[in-house]
C-alpha cells in the first residue's frame, strides 16, 4: 500500500503547493488534506495514516491538539521563519521533526527525504520496542519459575510453592477465574476453604443476584462438612446437590447450596488447593457444563504447573529450554541492533550507558574498552570534548543545541532544556543527526544518524537553486511552472518582480483566474484548448494592470511536462514584458489612422468606423447621425495670427468636441478646420433621433462658442454644423458625407454659428424645438411662469396644505402644458433656473399664508427634478429661498421621485438630512412606479409617501391596484410615515382608501389646481 501522508493546513494555496511537492509519481505517496484540527482528528481516527504534517498555528487550534491523538503516528510540524523556537518546543513534546516555511518554499525540496527519514526511524523504534517487550515477558516468566523453584529448595510446604507460582502466573497472564479457594490449616489442623471471587453466571437476573448473595454470605467449609469431604476424595471434578442422599445438611448458620462443582488440586500427595463454582439452583445442566469448560481447562493447566513441583527435572528442563529461547531472542535483538544504520545508546535513570550497538561505537569513534567501564552519558560527552570532537568552542554543534552540550560537559545537562534533534559535524567533516527520546523510567534513548549524504544533497540543491535564481534575475525574462491542474507553483525572475507579477496571489491559481489580467474571450478559449491538448505554445499575449495602475503587455511561451511514466505533470515556460513593443505598434497604428495634430481619427479610420456604424444601425434598427462641422472664419485666424496659432486652436477645438460626446461616438478630423462626428444608438423613431442629434449639436455649438485663451490672447470661433441621419446601408457612407457637407453649407448660408438638418421636415421639427427652448429662456427672464395649487385634505375633508404645480402663460402660445416644456427644460438644463424660480415663488406664498389665521398651518409641497437635487448647491438654494422669503422651513415639503434616488444614494441621504435638520420635510412622490429598494428606503429621512394616481384610479375595479394601494399604506405605517393618495376623484375611492388606513387625500374630488387667490 502507498504511504499515506496527512497534511493539516488551513491555507489552501500553501496546501496545494505541498500536495504538488509530495504527490509525485516517483514517490507513489497518497496525500490527504485537512483544513482544520477537527477535520485532521477525524481523519486520524479513520486509520491508515502513516505520517502527519501539521501547520503550527491553525484557525481552530494548534498542532499540539493533533499530537494528543496520534498514538504513535510520527508527525512533522511546519513553522514560519523566526519561530524555530516553537519547533524545538514541539519536538520536545513528541513531534518527530520540523520544517521552516521559507518564503521561496525551498524547504519543499528536502521535505520528501525528511519524511522518509522519519518513517524509517519510526519503523525501527517499533521493532525495537516489540523486541524489548518480548524479552521482558520472557524474563518475568523465568523469574516466576525461579521464585517457585527457590521455595521448593528451601523445603517449604508444597502449597506455598504452588501459591507462589500461581500468583506469578496469574499476574503474568492476567487470568480471571470463577471461584478460587486456597486450602489453609487452622490451629486445630483442619483445612479450610476461603472463597475469593465469582465468575459471571449466565442466568436470569433474579437467579444471578440470589446466587451472588448466598456466596457472599458463605464463610468457611471445614473437612467435617460432607460436601467438602467428598471433594477431598476425588481427583476429578465432582458435581454435588444438597438433595443427594449421600450429603448431610450443612451446619446451622450457613446458607444452603443448590449445587456445587469442585476440582481438587494435589501436590506431593497433599491437597494444596480447590477450585469451586457454586450455584443456587438445584443442579447443573448441559449449558452449565459448557460454560465451565474454559474454567476447567484453565484449572487443569494450573494443576499441571503445580505438579511440576514433584518432578524437578521437568522444571529444570523447562528452565533450560526457556533460557535457550531467551538467549536466541537476545541474540536476535543484538543482531537487529547491530544491523541498524543508526547508532543507538540507552541511558538508564542513573545516567549510565547500559545498551549500545556497534554503529554507536563507529559513529562516535568510541573504544569498546572505554564502554566496558559502563561510563555515564556525561562521561562520554567529557571524553568527546577533551578529544576535540565538538571543536574548541563547541562550534561543530548546531547553534540551537550548543548550550545543552556545554551543560552536559559540565555535568549540568539534566537541568537544561534538551533538544529533541540537532546536527553536529565530526572532526573528519561528517554530519551526524542526534535525536533524543525520554523513557518512562527516566532514562534516555539517543540515536546518531550519518546524514552527510543528505546534507550534501541539500547543499548541492541549494547551490543549483542559487545558480538558477541568479540567471533568472539577470535575464529580462522570467520563469514559471504550473502543476497538472494548470495552477502556478513557481515564479522566478527579476523582471517578473519589476513588472508586478511576483505576487503570492499567483500561487495556486490558473492563468485565467488571475486578477487584473485581460485577454479576449476567443483567445482565452483557443489558449485553454491548447493547454488541454498538452501542446507547446508560443507568444501568448496578455494585458495586465500593474499595482501602480500602469498597463503592461506580457508574452508567455510554455511547454508541457511529463513524468517518466508519460503522465502529464504540468507546464513550464517563460514570460516576457513586451510593453515597449506594443507601444511601438500602437504608435505605428496611430500614425496610420490618427491625425497627428489633434490625435483624432483621420479620414481613413473615419470611413471604417462610419461603415461599421451604418451596419450596426441597420442590424439593430436604430438611427445614427453624421455631423459635419466647419469653423467659421478660421482662415482669417490663420492669415492674421499664423498657422501655429491656428494649429493650437484646432487642438483646443478637438478637445472640446470630444468632451461633448459619449465615449462610444466617433470624432474625426478630415483636414483643415473640418471635423466629423458619428453618433450611434439613437432612437428608432426619426423624430426622436433628430431630437437627440440636435441636442448633441447644440452642446457642441455652445462649447465651441466659448472664448479660447491662447497665451495672453483671447480668440473667438464659432462652428457651422450640418446633420444627416441614417438607419440602413442606403445611401452609402460617401453619400452620407456629401449630405452632411451640404447641410453644413446651408447652416453657413443661414448666418453661421448654427446647425442645419439635411431633411427639411426634421429641420422644421428641430427649429420648432429650438424656438421653444428660446421661449423658455425668455419666459424665465420675463417671469412668465406661475404656480397653481392643489389642496391636500385629511379624512374629515379639512385642508392641511397644498402642492405647488408650475404653469406657463405664454404671450402668443397661451397656457402651455407642463408636459411640453418640462422635458425640454430638463434636457437643456433650463430646469435649474426654472426650479429655483418655482421654489422662491412657493416659499413667498407660504410666508404670506402663514400671516393669515385660516391658512397659517398649511404646508406647501414643491416637486424637485433630478438635476436640481443632484446640483452641489441644492441645499444652499433651498435655504436661501426660505431665508429670503421668511417662510417657515417646517411647513415646506420637498417632493422627490423614486428614480431620482437610484444614483448616489449616500449623497442624496446626506442632502436630505442637512435640510431635515433645518425643519424641511420630504415626501416620496408617485410611490410604486419606480424601483424602490427597502434596504435604503428605511434609511431615507422621509415624512410621507404618496400613492401614485395610476393605482388610485382603478382601486375599486382592479384587484391588483387595490392590493398595491393597501400594501403601500401598510408599508408607510410600518415605517412611521404619513401616506397621501393622489388622483382621488370619487367618493368611493376615498371611502376604500379610508377603510384601509389612508387618511390624507389629493385629487379633483377635493379641488383642481388653481391660483392662490382662487384657492
Amino acid at each position: 500500500m502507498p504511504i499515506c501522508v496527512l497534511l493539516i493546513d488551513n491555507n489552501a494555496c500553501h496546501a496545494q503547493v505541498v500536495v504538488s511537492a509530495l504527490a509525485d509519481p516517483w514517490l507513489g505517496w497518497q496525500v490527504d488534506v485537512a483544513t482544520s484540527v477537527e477535520a485532521g482528528l477525524q481523519r486520524v481516527r479513520q486509520g491508515g495514516v502513516d505520517i502527519v504534517i501539521c501547520r503550527h498555528q491553525l484557525q481552530d487550534g494548534t498542532a499540539f491538539d493533533v499530537l494528543e491523538v496520534l498514538q504513535g503516528i510520527p508527525a512533522l510540524v511546519l513553522v514560519r521563519p523566526g519561530l524555530e523556537g516553537h519547533a524545538a518546543h514541539a519536538m520536545r513534546h513528541g513531534f518527530a521533526d520540523f520544517a521552516v516555511q521559507d518564503p521561496d518554499s525551498n524547504y519543499l525540496l528536502a521535505l520528501p527525504a525528511q519524511i522518509e527519514a522519519v518513517l524509517e526511524r519510526s519503523t525501527s523504534a517499533r521493532a525495537r520496542r516489540s523486541a524489548e517487550a518480548m524479552l521482558t515477558r520472557q524474563h518475568r516468566l523465568l523469574q516466576a519459575i525461579s521464585r517457585a523453584q527457590a521455595v521448593f529448595i528451601a523445603s517449604a510446604k508444597p502449597e506455598a510453592a504452588f501459591d507462589a507460582l500461581l500468583d506469578e502466573l496469574m499476574e503474568l497472564t492476567r487470568s480471571s477465574f470463577g471461584m478460587v479457594g486456597h486450602v489453609q490449616h487452622t490451629p486445630g489442623g483442619s483445612p479450610t476453604l476461603h472463597l475469593h471471587a465469582m465468575t459471571d453466571i449466565r442466568r436470569d437476573e433474579a437467579t444471578r443476584m440470589q446466587t451472588v448473595r448466598r456466596l457472599q454470605e458463605a464463610r468457611v467449609f471445614d473437612n467435617t462438612t460432607p460436601l467438602v469431604g467428598q471433594v477431598l476424595k476425588h481427583e476429578q471434578p465432582l458435581i454435588l446437590k444438597d438433595a443427594d442422599a449421600s450429603c448431610q445438611p450443612l451446619p446451622a448458620g450457613l446458607p444452603p447450596l443448590g449445587a456445587c462443582m469442585a476440582l481438587p488440586i494435589h501436590a506431593a500427595q497433599e491437597l494444596v488447593a480447590v477450585v469451586v463454582l457454586a450455584n443456587s439452583h438445584s443442579g447443573y445442566g448441559s449449558a452449565d457444563i459448557q460454560f465451565l469448560q474454559p474454567l476447567l481447562s484453565t484449572v487443569g493447566q494450573l494443576e499441571m504447573a503445580r505438579r511440576a513441583e514433584e518432578d524437578r527435572r521437568q522444571v529444570d528442563a523447562q528452565l533450560v529450554r526457556t533460557s535457550a529461547l531467551l538467549g536466541e531472542k537476545t541474540n536476535a535483538l543484538e543482531a537487529t541492533l547491530a544491523s541498524v544504520s543508526q547508532g543507538i545508546g540507552k541511558v538508564d535513570a542513573d545516567g549510565k550507558i547500559r545498551v549500545f550497538n556497534q554503529r554507536y561505537l563507529e559513529l562516535l569513534e568510541l573504544p569498546r574498552e572505554f564502554m566496558a567501564t559502563e561510563p555515564t552519558h556525561e562521561g562520554i560527552v567529557r571524553f568527546q570534548t577533551e578529544r576535540g570532537d565538538f571543536g574548541q568552542g563547541f562550534e561543530l554543534v548546531e547553534a540551537d543545541a550548543r548550550a545543552y552540550v556545554q551543560a552536559e560537559y559540565a555535568e549540568k545537562g539534566r537541568g537544561q532544556t534538551m533538544p529533541d534533534t540537532y546536527v553536529r559535524r565530526t572532526r573528519n567533516g561528517r554530519y551526524l543527526e542526534v535525536r533524543t527520546r525520554t523513557m518512562p523510567d527516566g532514562g534516555l534513548v539517543r540515536t546518531f544518524t550519518d546524514v552527510t549524504d543528505y546534507v550534501g544533497t541539500l547543499e548541492a540543491l541549494r547551490q543549483s537553486e542559487a545558480r538558477w535564481r541568479s540567471l533568472t534575475h539577470l535575464s529580462s525574462d522570467w520563469y514559471w511552472e504550473q502543476d497538472e491542474q494548470l495552477r502556478f507553483v513557481r515564479l522566478d525572475g527579476r523582471s517578473s518582480h519589476e513588472a508586478g507579477i511576483q505576487d503570492d496571489s499567483f500561487y495556486g491559481r490558473t492563468r485565467w483566474e488571475l486578477d487584473n489580467t485581460f485577454v479576449d474571450d476567443k483567445l482565452w478559449r483557443e489558449h485553454r484548448a491548447q493547454l488541454q491538448a498538452h501542446e507547446v505554445f508560443h507568444n501568448f499575449e496578455i494585458q495586465r494592470r500593474k499595482p501602480s495602475g500602469e498597463w503592461m503587455w506580457v508574452s508567455v511561451s510554455g511547454e508541457p511536462i511529463f513524468d517518466k511514466q508519460g503522465q502529464f505533470a504540468g507546464y513550464r515556460g517563460i514570460g516576457r514584458d513586451i510593453t515597449a513593443h506594443k507601444r511601438a505598434e500602437a504608435e505605428i497604428q496611430r500614425l496610420a489612422f490618427y491625425d497627428e495634430l489633434t490625435g483624432l481619427p483621420n479620414r481613413r479610420l473615419l470611413m471604417d468606423r462610419l461603415e461599421r456604424a451604418v451596419t450596426q444601425s441597420a442590424r439593430k434598427g436604430t438611427h445614427g447621425a453624421l455631423l459635419f462641422l466647419d469653423l467659421d472664419n478660421f482662415k482669417g485666424i490663420n492669415d492674421t495670427l499664423g498657422h501655429e496659432w491656428g494649429d493650437r486652436l484646432l487642438t483646443l477645438v478637438a478637445q472640446r468636441i470630444t468632451a461633448s460626446v459619449r465615449a462610444s461616438d466617433t470624432v474625426a478630423r478630415l483636414g483643415g478646420d473640418e471635423f466629423v462626428l458619428v453618433l450611434q444608438g439613437l432612437q428608432p423613431g426619426p423624430t426622436e433621433a433628430a431630437v437627440e442629434a440636435e441636442l448633441v449639436a447644440q452642446k457642441v455649438l455652445q462649447e465651441l462658442s466659448r472664448p479660447y485663451t491662447l497665451e495672453d490672447a483671447v480668440l473667438y470661433s464659432t462652428p457651422s454644423i450640418g446633420i444627416t441621419l441614417f438607419r440602413n446601408q442606403d445611401p452609402s457612407v460617401h453619400e452620407l458625407l456629401k449630405r452632411a457637407d451640404l447641410a453644413m453649407y446651408q447652416a453657413k448660408a443661414q448666418g453661421r454659428n448654427t446647425l442645419c438638418f439635411f431633411d427639411p421636415a426634421m429641420q422644421a421639427a428641430a427649429s420648432a424645438r429650438s424656438a421653444l427652448e428660446g421661449d423658455i429662456r425668455l419666459g424665465i427672464e420675463r417671469n412668465e411662469f406661475l404656480l397653481h395649487y392643489q389642496p391636500v385634505v385629511n379624512a374629515a375633508g379639512h385642508r392641511m396644505g397644498v402642492e405647488a404645480l408650475v404653469r406657463w402663460h405664454h404671450p402668443q402660445r397661451g397656457m402651455v402644458s407642463p408636459g411640453e416644456f418640462i422635458p425640454l427644460a430638463e434636457q437643456t438644463g433650463l430646469i435649474l433656473p426654472l426650479g429655483q424660480q418655482v421654489l422662491r415663488m412657493a416659499c413667498t406664498q407660504l410666508a404670506q399664508w402663514s400671516q393669515q389665521p385660516d391658512t397659517c398651518d398649511w404646508t406647501v409641497a414643491v416637486n424637485v427634478s433630478a438635476q436640481e437635487f443632484r446640483h452641489p448647491d441644492f441645499v444652499k438654494r433651498v435655504l436661501d429661498a426660505l431665508r429670503e422669503s421668511g417662510a417657515n422651513a417646517h411647513q415646506l415639503k420637498i417632493e422627490l421621485t423614486e428614480s431620482l434616488l437610484l444614483q448616489d444614494v449616500e449623497d442624496g441621504i446626506a442632502k436630505m438630512r442637512a435640510l431635515r435638520e433645518q425643519g424641511v420635510g420630504f415626501s416620496l412622490d408617485d410611490f410604486g412606479t419606480g424601483y424602490s429598494s427597502l434596504s435604503y428606503l428605511k434609511r431615507l429621512p422621509l415624512d410621507q409617501l404618496k400613492i401614485d394616481q395610476s393605482f388610485v384610479r382603478d382601486v375599486l375595479t382592479d384587484p391588483n391596484d387595490a392590493a398595491i394601494a393597501c400594501t403601500i399604506v401598510t408599508l408607510a405605517q410600518s415605517l412611521g410615515l404619513d401616506v397621501v393618495a393622489e388622483g382621488v376623484e370619487t367618493e368611493g375611492q376615498r371611502e376604500f382608501l379610508l377603510r384601509n388606513g389612508c387618511h390624507q387625500f389629493q385629487g379633483y374630488l377635493f379641488g383642481r389646481p388653481v391660483p392662490a387667490d382662487q384657492l
